[in-house]
């Protein structure tokens, strides 16, 4: 799967560089895309005495916002790749979906999970929101950071600073961002509340976040500009429990394992929210409990997944890695 680097910089002639406007005011265009924070009705909410384990988590109906499940949701946490959802908000605000992202030797020089981009590679930006979402490729999200701050004549420390400008704009007003990519930083913090002011705003504005979301082995294919790159998604839920449509996965040291859920039956929107998980399979088995308390309460049947069914998309992931060792021997 190698590449030659490439050694010039390439924009497609149909879009115009950023960078010829220096003097513009960059958090003016990130006010288009602002949705009134929704008001969380906590009148129906309980713990749940089966997630004892799971330090936070938060469950509601995203149209009517009444809360089923609660725990902890106002505590302070590392927000991990809860983070990305905002980074390619603002890369979307930012640039058009197909403008060329260079990748650099800092921006590809990251921890897993990561796709392994080659400095030179050049990806749209498309690309990169679909490998920040689905696959929660640190390189990825770093070189939209990075890349588009370039664009723009600026450093990164800028495209940081649009980060909690954002967050101001939706009224998250108990977190901070440090990083593009969510890795762990003291000063970088949220907690479940913020994050759904944050899941409400991509699910009004930005339709190509939800897309991603929900695409699954939609690789990024091979051209003269960069390499083949698989982009599994690793929400344990999708295909598996019935009407999930996303969202995010998280993982860091601080964070645990994380995930933020969204799924729709019968008409019934419901978004899941847990951090703190000890494994992988406690994440998505915690996950689909509260998908099911849901789901009851509104009278829609539980579908009371087995950790079987799960685990076998598990050995789906274990497979594709399994093929992408062999091929890169």
């Amino acid at each position: 799967m190698g590449i030659a680097y490439l050694l010039y910089f390439f924009f497609s002639p149909s879009l115009i560089s950023p960078k010829s406007s220096h003097s513009l005011d960059l958090t003016s265009k990130l006010g288009s895309k602002i949705s009134k924070p929704p008001n969380l009705d906590y009148s129906k909410s309980e713990t749940l005495p089966s997630l004892n384990n799971i330090p936070r988590y938060l469950s509601y109906n995203s149209e009517t916002q009444i809360v089923y499940a609660a725990k902890n949701q106002q505590e302070s946490f590392s927000p991990a790749s809860f983070t990305k959802l905002l980074t390619t908000q603002i890369a979307l605000d930012l640039v058009n979906p197909e403008q060329y992202i260079t990748a650099t030797v800092n921006s590809v020089n990251k921890v897993p999970t990561i796709l392994g981009l080659k400095p030179g590679e050049q990806l749209t930006v498309s690309d990169l929101v679909r490998a920040s979402i689905a696959t929660s490729a640190n390189d990825a999200a770093q070189t939209l950071a990075e890349g588009i701050a370039n664009l723009y004549g600026k450093p990164l420390t800028d495209f940081i600073d649009l980060i909690n400008k954002k967050a101001q704009n939706l009224n998250m007003t108990n977190s901070r961002f440090t990083n593009p990519d969510g890795l762990d930083d003291q000063k970088q913090y949220s907690n479940l509340e913020d994050i759904v002011k944050l899941i409400h705003n991509v699910q009004q504005n930005y339709p190509e976040i939800l897309k991603s979301a929900v695409s699954d082995n939609q690789d990024i294919e091979k051209t003269q500009l960069h390499d083949h790159y698989y982009l599994p998604n690793w929400n344990g839920l999708l295909d598996v429990y019935p009407g999930v449509t996303g969202l995010k996965i998280a993982y860091t040291e601080n964070a645990g394992y994380s995930t933020i859920v969204t799924a729709t039956r019968e008409d019934i929107s419901v978004v899941v929210i847990l951090s703190g998980a000890d494994s992988i399979i406690e994440r998505d088995m915690a996950a689909a409990a509260l998908l099911d308390h849901v789901f009851t309460k509104e009278n829609v049947v539980p579908a009371k997944i087995t950790s079987s069914k799960i685990k076998t998309r598990y050995q789906i992931w274990a497979n594709l890695a399994t093929k992408i060792r062999q091929e890169s021997n």
